[in-house]
């Protein structure tokens, strides 16, 4: 009997460490450094999203792309590289929009590169409301300035919706600290041709010139720009639940 008791006990054991470990193993996907894994189980599994018309708890579901970063700087100005400044703005962002009770996710949150293909399936695997992929400009010509907001449909896929998103973004963005409306554009960009949800780039003014540059160097600017991009995404949302 008291052989029979021993080996239950160690049977129990062994089971319970095997739960631990697959518990963990998904905390672990959650919590990476990527919000997102495109091996995980859908996240509308993990986060109980909304589905259908089931819009009563307004929360939305968001991913936000910093453009370049790790080897890819993006475009530069002496010590000003776009990857750092990308990360800033989609981070305030990403506080903006949780604060509002929205569900966030970034395809990264720190100095890293990715695939365009690979944010494509980071974006898709998210079965988010709406995607937005930022970037800052750049041109020889140093007196081209303001903010571009570009979409893509390809073969009319989605046109309405993005070209609805990409109004309302730039149209939010110019609202303060004297940026240049320079309108929407439709681009065939591999960032968004890949995207299977709403999405857009938004040109967070161009580095060269040297007013947009003085307020990309603020973070009172960025701060405020992340807020404005973040309410054209809401703003579009609500419209759209209407």
């Amino acid at each position: 009997m008291l052989f029979n008791s021993k080996k239950k006990v160690m049977f129990s054991c062994v089971f319970f460490t095997l739960v631990m470990l697959i518990f963990a193993k998904n905390i672990s996907l959650l919590n990476g450094k990527n919000s997102i894994n495109i091996t995980a189980a859908p996240l509308e599994n993990i986060v109980n999203k909304p589905t259908g018309k089931d819009v009563s708890s307004k929360k939305y579901y968001i991913v936000l792309d910093p453009g370049h970063g790790g080897i890819d700087k993006g475009t530069s100005y002496g010590n000003m590289e776009e990857k750092n400044i990308t990360l800033k703005i989609a981070k305030y962002a990403k506080t903006y929009l949780n604060g509002k009770g929205n569900v966030v996710f970034l395809t990264r949150e720190e100095d890293k590169l990715l695939a365009l293909d690979e944010i494509g399936d980071i974006v898709n695997s998210s079965y988010a409301d709406a995607f937005v992929s930022i970037h800052v400009n750049s041109l020889n010509d140093k007196d081209f300035k303001g903010i571009t907001t570009l979409y893509y449909d390809l073969n009319g896929y989605q046109k309405e919706e993005r070209v609805k998103l990409a109004n309302s973004i730039e149209k939010e963005c110019v609202k303060n600290d004297g940026w240049e409306s320079r309108g929407i554009r439709r681009q065939n960009l591999a960032v968004l041709r890949y995207s299977k949800i709403p999405g857009v780039l938004v040109e967070c003014g161009f580095i060269t010139n040297e007013e947009d540059r003085k307020r990309l160097s603020n973070e009172k600017v960025l701060k405020k720009l992340a807020e404005n991009i973040s309410n054209g995404i809401i703003n579009y949302l609500d419209e759209s639940e209407k």
